[in-house]
């Protein structure tokens, strides 16, 4: 189906099948999902694309549900589901709850209600990312032949990821969740209302007679490619007998990659995450009579 106008030059195709939409695929072309990030970058002067086409239609892109991922329980969520979809959801609120945590910071209600997780992701800069990272999320892609599986945390480490592949689902492992632990996340903005966040941080720590057995950090936000903070990681989780927390800070600091913009600095981006993420670790070995 084609919709034109000619007020309107751009032409908008919605295919039915994974395989017509591999097949309309192009340089001149752009896939759109909910189109809000696309809107943003209209809005700010970039230049629209004559030709779009549309994810909407496919069927393939489209569900929750728990399904059984090599031989493991796991989450998968379509790519075409909506940011609203996936706070609701109930599945996700039991299984993934800090992803339905990041869901209800993401911009307005009518946004969430438009923009999708697919198109969450793929912008790379999506506050979803960080929470997927703690939750070791794996994303599947269609080449137009078949689809291939790849962790979301290797994906963000490529640099121009093939053009040519579309995202089609989310798995997140459910076996993990099972076990003792806790998350949270935060998104750190101006100001209370809605705004773009400065940092976006999630955290996943299991576990084992009230010892830390694992910890995950994430970051993200602003313009920061998401990433797990692994140095970090690997302090907290050898410190079985006590935390140095002026060193995990500092450790934090070091181990996160930002920047100075026109409002925030660099080192003040750096304090606020190290100041969050220990006082999140300090509040859960309280609850667990560690501290």
């Amino acid at each position: 189906m084609k919709i034109s106008a000619d007020a309107y030059p751009t032409t908008v195709e919605m295919p039915r099948t994974l395989s017509a939409i591999h097949n309309l695929r192009n340089q001149h072309n752009r896939i759109i999902s909910g189109g809000t990030i696309l809107q943003i970058n209209w809005e700010a002067g970039v230049e629209k694309p004559e030709h779009l086409i549309s994810t909407e239609k496919l069927s393939e892109l489209k569900g929750i549900s728990e399904v059984q991922l090599d031989g493991e329980p796991a989450l998968k969520i379509g790519a075409a589901m909506t940011i609203s979809d996936c706070l609701h959801n109930i599945s996700i609120q039991k299984n993934a709850s800090i992803l339905a945590e990041a869901c209800e910071k993401i911009a307005a209600p009518a946004v969430r209600n438009r923009g999708t997780i697919g198109g969450n992701i793929c912008s790379k800069i999506g506050d979803t990312i960080p929470a997927l990272l703690v939750l070791e999320a794996q994303l599947s892609f269609y080449n137009g032949e078949q689809e291939n599986m790849i962790s979301l945390r290797e994906w963000l480490t490529k640099p121009n990821p093939p053009s040519s592949e579309l995202l089609t689902n989310i798995y997140i492992p459910i076996h993990t969740l099972n076990k003792p632990g806790s998350s949270f996340f935060r998104k750190i903005g101006r100001r209370e209302s809605f705004t773009a966040a400065i940092i976006s941080i999630a955290g996943y720590i299991e576990y084992e007679e009230n010892n830390i057995k694992t910890a995950r950090l994430a970051i993200g936000g602003g313009s920061h490619l998401p990433c797990r903070l692994s140095i970090a990681e690997k302090e907290i989780n050898k410190a079985a007998n006590g935390i140095d927390w002026s060193f995990l800070s500092q450790v934090i600091q070091d181990d996160f990659s930002s920047y100075t913009d026109p409002f925030i600095t660099v080192e003040y981006r750096k304090k606020v995450a190290a100041n969050l993420f220990i006082a999140w670790i300090k509040d859960i070995l309280k609850e667990q009579g560690k501290e």
